[in-house]
């Protein structure tokens, strides 16, 4: 990978409709890997906290034209977050003083085990700090260093499982009931949890087999020198098979567990937006459009990352290609043509959903769904086909 440069940026996709939803921000040079230099020098515990959170400043600064709504994860050692929380929650605000005018992404601090300690209480306080600072939290590696009551207790956003407990997931019973155990406890505390390391189809039908929904690897997608997700989607022969209507004979206890567990909201299907400013103009929006020749919609945000306008693709493209149509509005605020988004909560399930893409304007049944997280502002789209797809219990196309 240090082919790439000092820092890449690998996607985090849904399995089920293949779409990026985050991306997480690798270090490849060994002089930045905070394990390498933990063992070739003598520093403690508060000198590794200050060079960590120093490269996570210097990884998000990396890279440029990030997209709005994809999370970006962010490696640091729970050691920083015990003993440099402050110097963390520079993430955020040096990407902004370095991009004023721009959108900053979410960001996801993938906490990592301790390399020396963190007692439970300093780290139960530094991520309270953190996320109200407003950083998702994350565990990476919980089956290296974070107990299942730690998991209930500060309830994460996400937790990911190790790379090399992945691997021994399709021949090794004792990892598949690790994974089970805790799949049980982030299912009742309502953690999401992805796999990392996914490098051979084995592995990705094991995963889904234990009901995992997100994924990442060099199976599903290889690392990428900028953070756009522009062209990421899952390869056809990985996008999951038809799920039959009918559990098999031996009844619902043998059926594979993503059979098992349906899915509760929307935000499993979600994917991220194209999002631009509400200020920009429309032959911006056309360029976004052939730049993502995917996406069927483009969302404008205001300065705080909330939607206040919605493009349809064909009605947008309609009106520009009409007479005239691209001198009349090239240049103009592309809020002229935009529509009210219709938004809703991701924890929307997704039969409420298909009822709200029902109600009202018939016209816009078919128009992608605006999500929004606890704060209102835009955390990705789904696709009514999705919607559908799942309902009828068929996996999406994509």
């Amino acid at each position: 990978m240090s082919d790439y440069g000092r820092f890449t940026f690998e996607p985090l996709l849904n399995l089920v409709n293949g779409r990026p939803v985050g991306m997480e921000v690798r270090r490849c040079q060994a002089r930045d890997q905070i394990e390498v230099v933990a063992r070739q020098s003598v520093w403690g515990t508060r000198q590794l906290a200050e060079f960590d959170s120093g490269i996570a400043i210097a990884s998000v600064l990396y890279g440029t034209e990030y997209d709005a709504t994809v999370p970006l994860h962010v490696d640091v050692l729970a050691d920083t977050v015990v003993a440099a929380r402050r110097r963390v929650a520079q993430v955020r605000t040096s990407l902004r003083n370095r991009d004023p005018a721009g959108f900053t992404p979410p960001i996801l601090l993938e906490i990592n085990p301790a390399l020396s300690a963190a007692p439970p209480d300093a780290l139960a306080e530094g991520v309270a700090e953190l996320r109200a600072d407003g950083f998702g939290i994350g565990f990476d590696a919980v089956s290296r260093g974070f107990g299942l009551d730690l998991i209930a207790e500060l309830e994460p956003d996400l937790v990911k499982i190790d790379p090399a407990l992945v691997a021994r997931m399709p021949h090794a019973p004792r990892a598949r009931a690790v994974v089970s155990a805790l799949l049980d406890v982030c299912r009742v505390v309502g953690v999401r949890v992805s796999a990392t390391g996914v490098s051979t189809p084995e592995q990705l039908a094991a995963v889904r087999d234990h009901g995992i929904p997100w994924a990442q690897g060099p199976l599903l997608a290889e690392p990428r020198r900028r953070p756009s997700t522009s062209g990421i989607l899952l390869p056809v022969e990985l996008m999951p098979r038809s799920r039959a209507p009918q559990p098999p004979p031996g009844g619902p206890e043998t059926a594979p567990l993503e059979q098992q567990r349906p899915r509760q909201s929307v935000a499993d299907l979600a994917q991220a937006a194209v999002a631009l400013p509400e200020s920009v103009t429309a032959e911006k929006v056309r360029q976004a459009l052939a730049d993502h020749p995917q996406t069927g919609s483009v969302v404008l945000l205001d300065p705080n990352g909330q939607p206040t306008g919605f493009l349809d693709r064909n009605r947008f493209m309609l009106a520009i290609s009409g007479p005239f149509g691209r001198a009349l509005y090239a240049n103009r605020p592309a809020i002229a043509l935009a529509e009210e988004p219709r938004t809703i909560p991701a924890t929307t399930d997704v039969r409420s959903a298909l009822k709200f893409c029902l109600s009202g304007d018939r016209s816009r049944s078919y128009d992608d769904l605006v999500l929004l997280d606890a704060s209102r502002v835009c955390s990705g789209i789904v696709r009514v086909t999705d919607l559908l797809q799942e309902a009828t219990g068929n996996p999406s196309a994509a």
